[in-house]
């Protein structure tokens, strides 16, 4: 039910925005989409084909590869005629106007999804916070917009983006063939994974759906003076886990940053100031911070860093996170902490 109402009003509101998108071709029914499926899914016949629609079915996601266009790319919540278009594939495959995945690609892109995302989430959780459509796209990246007299928009062209995640029905995702084919892709994998999670999670949060429980902020001494006291510096970080206070993970975890160094705060049900702390001079969210460690480090790497014995607050935290993130909303932080250990 959740489901049909989201998509509703996207359609309702984007139809009113956007009616001259809609082509000509025979769509697909039902899609869920505000820009409808063009020709038959899945997109192929190869067995991962048929993954790709097994998790259609369950997690209620298209993930498409073939005849991928700009328009596609970049459709967003905001006008189209804001930003750096989005584009993708080989230089050469500009004239024709869709851009496939290689086809010795595919795999790599669907063991992603199979085994690192999928396994971790509940299908209910899917459905509400993914988007409808991921495009799996080889050598996605910007490129400055022609503004006519003028020779760009001003913004240099990056040569790689590894995700779209501002899509008004979609995201898309890339890896360089270097991943694809090389023998270092474990940690660009594991931080692909936590980008991808931290964002759903992060969608949830916005529309109210996760959020920070009462029985987590116990114990914790939140006034004024205590947020004061632990700016980084006049506090030293062994004082800060006794009070329970852990480190805070850049959002894109080691990538680089974009835009903002960290999301705005998400208010808990008790107080917004009770979400924040202080680190390196700005506000953090200290729920999501334990969300973000107990995903980006297994058990015994998190036991490693924050020495549990000596820190009983930080360990007990951290069960609490995890037990209630996976009963109460389905995600498994561990496993995608442990995705590929052996």
């Amino acid at each position: 039910m959740k489901r049909f109402i989201y998509v509703t009003i996207i359609m309702a509101a984007s139809i009113a925005m956007c009616t001259a998108c809609h082509d000509s071709e025979e769509d697909i029914t039902p899609s869920g989409n505000y820009h409808p499926l063009r020709g038959e899914f899945p997109q192929g016949t190869t067995p991962y084909d048929t993954i790709i629609s097994d998790i259609s079915k369950k997690y209620g996601v298209y993930l498409l590869y073939k005849d991928v266009r700009e328009q596609d790319l970049n459709r967003e919540w905001v006008s189209q005629g804001t930003g750096d278009p989005y584009v993708a594939g080989y230089d050469e495959e500009r004239a024709d106007g869709v851009w496939n995945l290689p086809a010795e690609h595919l795999p790599f892109y669907v063991n992603f999804f199979n085994k690192h995302i999928f396994p971790n989430i509940s299908a209910e959780f899917a459905w509400s916070a993914l988007p409808v459509k991921i495009y799996m796209i080889h050598n996605l990246r910007t490129e400055p917009r022609n503004l006519g007299e003028q020779e760009s928009s001003g913004t240099e062209a990056s040569p790689f983006k590894s995700l779209k995640l501002n899509g008004l029905d979609h995201w898309a995702i890339s890896f360089k063939e270097s991943t694809i084919f090389g023998d270092d892709a474990e940690l660009t994998m594991k931080q692909q994974r936590c980008i991808f999670m931290i964002n759903l999670i992060y969608n949830s949060m916005n529309k109210g759906e996760i959020i920070s429980p009462d029985e987590f902020w116990e114990g914790y001494d939140l006034g004024d003076s205590t947020l004061v006291n632990i700016k980084e510096g006049s506090t030293a970080s062994n004082s800060m886990r006794n009070m329970g206070f852990i480190d805070a993970i850049n959002d894109n975890f080691g990538t680089g940053r974009i835009g903002q160094l960290w999301k705005p705060m998400f208010t808990s049900s008790k107080t917004e100031v009770s979400c924040r702390y202080w680190r390196k001079g700005e506000l953090y969210d200290l729920f999501v911070s334990y969300i973000m460690n107990a995903m980006w480090l297994s058990p015994t790497e998190f036991m490693q860093r924050y020495e549990v014995d000596k820190y009983p607050m930080i360990k007990e935290k951290y069960d609490f996170v995890v037990k209630y993130m996976l009963d109460k909303h389905g995600i498994n932080l561990v496993g995608i902490s442990t995705v590929g250990a052996e």
